[in-house]
């Protein structure tokens, strides 16, 4: 989510960097120049260390991008990722490394950013899920609105050797970085995840879809099984995960319609 930025902070008295940053502004940063809007400017931008905050880019010097960003969520030497997507879910991810952190008033630091990568991104899905419905335990890592290692029970609803989503009560953040921990096909499986969008599902849970960031080898190799089983049913459940949480959930409930037994008369 991209937005305007409403306050350019004067930049007559920022720090005089040690290193000496490249005078011309790199291909990548052109590139990143190029999709982004004029600055200054805000995006959103996730941590790897769980979190995402709106980073605002103030001005180029050269190389150097000068910006703003959360002080608890930034650091020297940290790289920031921005999605940026259209509403086809196209678009580009573009990494800035914060070079330099500088003391700032307020809640924000002023940072020396550099772009070191622009990709592409497709809407496509990188590989097929399977459908599941397994009851997982989620372990929080990072949230924003929730304490560490605090536990909660989710239900997987698909799985790849790349993303899951789940259903929950729960509300979480985009940034947020949770383990997950189920069992698939009777053998333990965990791995850890970070929240990349949230969706209302049906009785007032949310569907969480995640990418999947830390994974064993064996347990990746069982999840791309999985989904290429589920490729080459390509059932309707499988196009719509929710559709299967929604049959099981309207199993559970007493039926309107269910046909009562014929009353005796008792006459």
């Amino acid at each position: 989510m991209l937005t305007r930025a409403f306050e350019f902070r004067d930049f007559a008295d920022r720090p005089i960097p040690e290193t000496m940053y490249p005078a011309q502004p790199s291909e990548l940063l052109r590139s990143a120049l190029s999709l982004l809007p004029p600055l200054p400017c805000s995006v959103e931008v996730l941590s790897p260390e769980g979190g995402s905050f709106a980073l605002t880019l103030a001005a180029v010097e050269g190389n150097l991008v000068y910006a703003y960003g959360a002080r608890k969520l930034v650091r020297d030497d940290l790289v920031l990722e921005a999605r940026l997507r259209d509403d086809r879910g196209e678009g580009w991810d573009i990494h800035f490394s914060i070079l330099r952190s500088y003391f700032q008033s307020g809640d924000d630091l002023l940072l020396h950013l550099n772009v070191v990568s622009v990709d592409p991104r497709s809407a496509t899905r990188l590989a097929a899920r399977a459908h599941l419905a397994e009851l997982a335990t989620a372990r929080v890592l990072y949230a924003h609105s929730y304490e560490r290692a605090e536990q909660f029970d989710v239900r997987l609803a698909d799985a790849s050797p790349t993303g899951a989503a789940f259903v929950t009560e729960r509300r979480l953040a985009a940034g947020d970085l949770l383990e997950l921990e189920t069992y698939i096909e009777d053998q333990l499986v965990r791995f850890e995840v970070r929240v990349v969008h949230a969706s209302p599902a049906v009785y007032g849970r949310n569907r969480v879809g995640c990418e999947i960031t830390t994974i064993l080898e064996a347990d990746r190799h069982l999840l791309l099984r999985l989904a290429e089983r589920y490729q080459r049913d390509d059932s309707a459940e499988q196009r719509d995960p929710d559709l299967a949480v929604l049959r099981t959930a309207a199993r559970s409930q007493p039926s309107l319609n269910r046909r009562r037994a014929p009353r005796k008369d008792s006459r």
